[in-house]
């Protein structure tokens, strides 16, 4: 192993090609390396090669040779050149000969040529590769052109990957719209999925269908105003059929830096209207049942749905949505493990209501318009931080502990003694419900 991480190394000595044994040669962080020697390409038994967070932008043409590489991390892309030894980022064709990639990270996507469906440098064989990032250069204030914006969407319509793959992350991609692999029977077995800056897509891909999703990351994804069922990757008819789940295993989803996002839906507006309709003629009974015969309509079946939605979600994190207006009620509805919501810096949401399968901590930060919380009937921990309108607070009945932050003293003193005497009526007065300062 020679590892030289975070050093101010400047270069590498030709000689390193004698070290005919080495397995590991970890080049990260090395900010004033930016050439690998050509006797990189003879280090024929070397396994694994981290140039990430590395200047590299010289390197020697021939790294299909070494066969027996497994982790390949800062991979940069380049155009390259048939003349020379040396080159400027490699050829994605050179990725064809390492068969034995398990772990494979590549940066300067948007160098690449596109090529045609013949090309060996395909992904989807590479039957161990289990990890995948694939990163853009970050984009700079002089916009990408037609061309480069096709070029790079067709550079990641080639990246398909293999059926084994499990973790998977896209950052900094360009392109109007994802690749069609993300989200289809192309991933069948992936736990892990980051889409990270891919600020020029207006929709998000279908991925709600991925069998074995455990994680979900989004981040950054600017030029998207609304979330509906594309996401959870239905066609028309699917959300009827008692057999489709969305997110069937996602445990744990993030939605982060989303500054133009405004709506949320996991259904069509028109499915919106038969469920209250539904919803109506349960609670109303012939009430509702006649308005909906008022409409010219077939009264709805009073019977919901069997869950088909979140079914194990158990943590969720909106932080840094401003422009979001309200929560889906599919997520009250469905997501019945939910235990833990956190949502920071999203100033137009203005209630959070009607997530009766909540049953851990809910926490509330930077929201100015919020004005109401209600019908969390399980959550046990509530935390609240600059949310200056919070005029309502109510049907907490298994709340256990209350945080609050100095800015809340004044607009509390609204709501906590109710709260108080609630905790005091179904608990007995000698458990106070504790009310703690927070930061």
């Amino acid at each position: 192993m020679f590892d030289l991480d975070g050093t101010n190394i400047s270069c590498l000595p030709e000689s390193i090609g004698s070290l005919q044994n080495l397995l590991i040669l970890n080049l990260k962080r090395c900010k004033y390396l930016h050439f690998l020697p050509l006797a990189t390409t003879q280090l024929y038994n070397l396994r694994r090669l981290g140039l990430a967070d590395t200047p590299i932008n010289q390197v020697p043409k021939g790294i299909g040779r070494l066969k027996f590489l497994n982790d390949l991390e800062g991979f940069p892309i380049g155009g390259g050149s048939d003349n020379t030894k040396m080159q400027d980022g490699w050829n994605l064709e050179e990725l064809a000969h390492l068969s034995q990639l398990r772990c494979l990270d590549m940066i300067k996507l948007e160098r690449a040529t596109p090529c045609s469906s013949t090309d060996p440098f395909l992904l989807t064989e590479k039957k161990h590769l289990k990890v995948l990032n694939l990163h853009c250069t970050e984009q700079t204030d002089e916009a990408y052109s037609e061309e480069g914006i096709s070029n790079v969407e067709k550079i990641f319509e080639k990246l398909a990957p293999p059926h084994n793959l499990e973790d998977l992350a896209i950052g900094n991609f360009f392109g109007c719209r994802f690749p069609t692999w993300l989200g289809t029977n192309h991933l069948p077995s992936v736990k892990y999925v980051l889409l990270i800056d891919c600020k020029s897509c207006v929709h998000l891909p279908p991925i709600g269908q991925l069998p074995n999703l455990k994680y979900l990351r989004i981040n950054g994804a600017s030029a998207i105003t609304k979330i509906g069922p594309e996401f959870v990757g239905c066609w028309e008819g699917n959300l009827r059929s008692t057999e489709a789940v969305a997110f069937p295993k996602l445990e744990w989803l993030v939605i982060e830096d989303m500054p133009n996002w405004e709506e949320w839906s996991f259904v069509e507006e028109e499915e919106v209207q038969e469920e209250e309709a539904a919803a109506a003629a349960k609670e109303g009974g012939e009430d509702g049942i006649a308005a909906s015969k008022q409409k010219g309509e077939e009264a709805p079946s009073p019977t919901p749905r069997s869950s088909w939605l979140l079914p194990c979600l158990t943590k969720l994190d909106l932080v840094g949505c401003p422009k979001l207006r309200a929560l889906p009620p599919q997520l009250g509805q469905q997501a019945t493990n939910l235990k833990e919501l956190n949502i920071r810096r999203a100033r137009c949401l203005k209630t959070v209501e009607d997530l009766p399968f909540l049953s851990g901590c809910l926490l509330v930060e930077r929201c100015e318009g919020l004005e109401r919380i209600s019908n969390l009937p399980q959550v046990r921990e509530l935390r609240v931080n600059v949310c200056p309108n919070l005029r309502h607070v109510e049907e907490l009945g298994g709340l256990e502990q209350l945080w609050l932050s100095k800015n809340m003293q004044k607009i509390s003193s609204l709501w906590v003694p109710r709260l108080q005497e609630q905790h005091r009526q179904l608990h007995g007065d000698e458990h106070e419900l504790e009310v703690t300062e927070w930061l």
